[in-house]
């Protein structure tokens, strides 16, 4: 039928049905609930209420249980057949009924018919919707520890999209210092972090959305937040720090090798647990949640300083567990359950089936051709629950890797399905400056949600569209692929450099002598490049948004697109100077002094609109170094031209 071909309900749901006939929401009727268990649908009539105002200007009173005299506009019933999180709804010529089996299962109907009433009205076509989350767990980590702490209102704006799209869990990053710690005020006197207080607020506005706020601390790699204060810096592994080897970074960004300061704990030093055990005092208290996630990935320099001999004696991988099972100890103390980073343990696969059984392993990989399915396979084998983590590809990108995403969230809901993934998390980093700015990362939480409801219903997904009607109120419909489409520039550099990075964001980074990078881009592909983005912005034009930051996305798009913009000529510029028989050209080199100062003084501008003002600074320190660099290079042109 025609009506199924103009329905579009993001998530896709497991069983739609539509037949003939329409349903008209009465001018005088009520949101009745019923059944057994009928006040645990009271937040999801509540929030039924606050969207038929919103959307059709209806009123409609609530009414605890049935009377002849109430006329339903939607009767919610208590179905204990119905698992946690399923919900049925039924528009037929008896009315609207929404059937569920748990709290969650009410809400996310009320979710559903948010977006029913958005596209019909108060005429709603006869329907019938069986649904249920493949992942008990979908949740979504935003990293507010590179330099971007968001403000309450940006969280509770993140929050509102998540309750849309049916996720049910949250995660801060935290390394370093964007949190309050009251027993360390040294710590984060000078930066602008989130508090004890703050975190009560969310997990409140988070609970009555049905989502878990769960507190998330690494807890052994990454810590160079604390190693390299000197009150922390005996307790590291390599308290001087390290040159990180050649492997594990990119020799053409860092051609002098790339210095580590030290970020990994000292296993065997008492006061670690002593250190971990006061932060996790100082945390935990303000999360309702039972879960925490103490991170422990990338533990680059174990078993390479203090407790090197301990390592060649016993193995790394031992000495990696040891000191896992010693902060899952700690976790079971404060009564929560313990989940981590998978990818220092998956190393040693033969040590996972001693892993404790109440712990959960997070799987993460953003590539494309992530192992996914042989990763999650050893943890089934093993009895170890675990969670599958992609991410929305936006850090180190500057506008997104759109088809990278696209096929990183999607393969890691088809092998997490496959084989038994507890939770689907959604992972947003910030490496680098955090340059990206939020909308970005838009096109990666909807589809990484839609996926984690109903992995086989959404893999087509249609994101742009969803984008347009649901996030951006686009009445032009053009903002959702465009938002796409900024984020596949990459696809056109030479794709020689590392995953989890774009050679336009590894430009700007890099100091304005190295030009390895640079001259691996022929001249026609950049000039594609260019042309293409250019395209973007004159596209800019179109989009006619409703939403309540509409100006300020907008304003976002044209910033990253101006970053992306000005990497094009420092290539160029990069270029002239590798090549031996130019010259660089001065006129390049003062107009990208000019543009560079515009386009710090937008992004601090931008910034301070849905962030915290700690962390700017370091975030455009690499901007503001190269911004220095330009200038010498112009003082340098000048001077040979007196000569």
């Amino acid at each position: 039928m025609s009506d199924i071909v103009h329905l579009q309900l993001f998530p896709r749901p497991h069983k739609l049905t539509v037949s003939a006939g329409q349903f008209h929401l009465p001018s005088r009727g009520s949101i009745v609930l019923t059944g057994e268990d009928q006040l645990s649908a009271l937040p999801a009539a509540r929030r039924l209420q606050q969207t038929a105002f919103e959307v059709v200007r209806l009123s409609l009173p609530l009414s605890i249980g049935q009377r002849s005299a109430t006329v339903p506009a939607c009767t919610f019933r208590y179905n204990a057949q119905l698992t946690e999180g399923a919900y049925e709804l039924h528009i037929n010529e008896e009315g609207l009924i929404a059937a569920y089996g748990s709290p969650q299962g009410a809400y996310y109907a009320a979710v559903t018919l948010k977006q029913l009433l958005q596209q019909y009205g108060r005429t709603l076509p006869y329907l019938h919707i069986r649904d249920q989350p493949d992942f008990a767990a979908r949740g979504l980590m935003l990293d507010i520890s590179r330099n971007k702490i968001p403000t309450l209102d940006t969280l509770y704006r993140i929050i509102d999209l998540m309750a849309d799209l049916k996720l049910n869990q949250l995660q801060l990053y935290i390394e370093g210092a964007p949190f309050a710690y009251e027993s360390f005020p040294q710590v984060w006197e000078l930066e602008t972090p989130v508090t004890g207080d703050e975190i009560l607020l969310l997990d409140a506005y988070c609970r009555e959305r049905y989502i878990e706020l769960v507190p998330n601390q690494n807890s052994f790699g990454h810590m160079e937040g604390w190693l390299t204060r000197p009150e922390f810096n005996h307790l590291a592994e390599i308290p001087a720090g390290f040159m990180l080897p050649d492997q594990m970074y990119d020799s053409d960004l860092y051609p002098e090798g790339l210095f580590m300061h030290p970020g990994t704990f000292h296993t065997e030093d008492p006061e670690v647990l002593q250190l971990l055990g006061t932060m996790y005092d100082d945390l935990l208290p303000y999360f309702s949640s039972e879960m925490f996630n103490v991170g422990c990935d990338e533990t680059y320099e174990l078993g390479l300083g203090a407790s090197q001999a301990l390592a060649e004696s016993s193995g790394k991988g031992e000495l990696y567990l040891s000191f896992l099972q010693k902060i899952h100890g700690l976790v079971k103390q404060r009564g929560k359950t313990m989940q981590f980073w998978g990818d220092i343990i998956i190393q040693h696969p033969e040590l996972i089936p001693r892993l404790p059984k109440d712990i959960i392993a997070m799987e993460w990989g953003y590539s494309a051709a992530h192992p996914f399915e042989a990763d999650t396979r050893k943890f089934k084998e093993a009895g170890i629950p675990f969670y599958v983590c992609p991410g929305t590809s936006s850090w180190n990108s500057l506008t997104g890797r759109t088809d990278n995403m696209l096929a990183n969230l999607r393969s890691a809901a088809v092998h997490g399905k496959r084989n038994g993934a507890v939770g689907y998390l959604i992972t947003d980093w910030g490496d680098f400056g955090h340059w990206q700015h939020l909308p970005v990362s838009y096109a990666g939480f909807a589809y990484g949600a839609a996926l984690a409801w109903n992995v086989e219903g959404n893999l087509e997904a249609d994101v742009a569209h969803y984008l347009n009607t649901a996030v951006f109120q686009d009445r032009s419909g053009t903002i959702g692929q465009l938002l796409l489409d900024l984020g596949n520039y990459y696809k056109l550099e030479s794709g020689t450099v590392r995953p989890n990075d774009t050679e336009m964001s590894m430009l700007l980074r890099s100091h304005l002598e190295h030009v390895q990078l640079a001259v691996k881009l022929p001249v026609e592909q950049l000039d594609q490049l260019e042309q293409y983005i250019l395209g973007l912005e004159a596209r800019l034009e179109q989009p006619v948004l409703e939403c309540s930051d509409a100006g300020l996305v907008i304003e976002e798009l044209r910033s990253g697109i101006h970053f992306v913009k000005h990497a094009v000529q420092l290539t160029r510029l990069k270029q002239q100077l590798a090549a031996a028989d130019s010259q660089p050209q001065a006129a390049l080199v003062q107009a990208q002094i000019h543009d560079l100062d515009l386009l710090l003084h937008q992004y601090r501008q931008l910034w301070t609109r849905r962030n915290r003002p700690g962390g700017l600074e370091r975030s455009v320190s690499k901007l503001v170094r190269l911004r220095g660099e330009y200038a010498a290079l112009a003082a340098k042109l000048d001077a040979e031209t007196v000569r």
